[in-house]
């Protein structure tokens, strides 16, 4: 049976958390900033919620999102040049030049390795930047977010899950910032481009190892690899225009932050 240990409360916005919680399911701040007992909440007067401690300073995330522009546009092109290599190649070798296809891919190597490092790079630095973001939202009067800043920068370096965290993270800083409907069409569109051909190539692949013949299959992989990889492309570029609309709305809330204390 439970007792009242089991559980605290938030003295924001008194809701009732159990123990185990280390942010309020309804307000999300921090059980370290405003967890209280169950007495202390219920002998509090009527009145407004209780202010939060003054928060960290806000630190501006542009330089941030100028290093994550620059690494994404360089993972795209990276990307667009490594498929331009692989076409010749498959050229190469569908005219029986085998030893001219060998040569060019061994000249390109270090083109195609910079691909996945220049990728990694660019999920480094959205880690830091919707880091940053998370840290700043109680120096802009936003409450705090449904995790903490080392949880948003370790989101996206999960493989599988960063496909889910990070249009929710961007997703839940435009809801906090008043974004309007444009970034949240914007990022389901991305998704979308994210998801779709993916799904359309598996199952257009998986036919065409009953219906079509070795090379049918391999001219079938090269234009899925394509429409894939153009699409991803497009999907990044649409997430960069994301994250500088949460940039200028940052800028316009900081400016006019709300008073601290405030609940989002």
């Amino acid at each position: 049976m439970k007792t009242e240990e089991d559980f605290w409360a938030c003295s924001v916005c008194r809701s009732i958390n159990q123990r185990r919680a280390d942010r309020c399911y309804s307000c999300h701040t921090p059980r370290e900033v405003a967890g209280a007992t169950l007495a202390e909440v219920a002998m509090a007067p009527p009145g407004p919620p209780k202010a939060l401690p003054p928060p960290d300073p806000f630190q501006s995330s542009e330089s941030r999102a100028v290093i994550l522009t620059v690494a994404t546009v360089l993972f795209v092109l990276s990307g667009a040049v490594a498929l331009w290599v692989f076409a010749s190649i498959g050229e190469l070798r569908l005219a029986d030049k085998g030893i001219e296809a060998d040569r060019l891919l061994a000249q390109r190597l270090p083109v195609l390795a910079a691909v996945p490092a220049l990728g990694l790079v660019a999920l480094v630095a959205y880690a830091a930047w919707i880091s940053r973001v998370v840290e700043n939202m109680p120096a802009m009067g936003l409450g705090y977010s449904r995790v903490s800043p080392r949880l948003a920068f370790i989101e996206p370096l999960i493989p599988g899950f960063n496909l889910l965290a990070m249009p929710a993270r961007m997703s839940e800083m435009l809801s906090k910032l008043e974004g309007g409907l444009f970034g949240q069409a914007l990022i389901g569109i991305a998704v979308l481009l994210v998801a779709t051909p993916v799904v359309v190539s598996t199952i257009v692949l998986r036919v065409s190892l009953f219906v079509a013949t070795g090379f049918e299959r391999a001219f079938l992989g090269s234009i899925g690899s394509m429409v894939i990889a153009t699409c991803l492309g497009v999907a990044f570029l649409i997430g960069l225009v994301v994250v500088w609309q949460i940039e200028a709305l940052c800028r316009v809330r900081q400016a006019d932050p709300k008073p601290a204390g405030t609940a989002a």
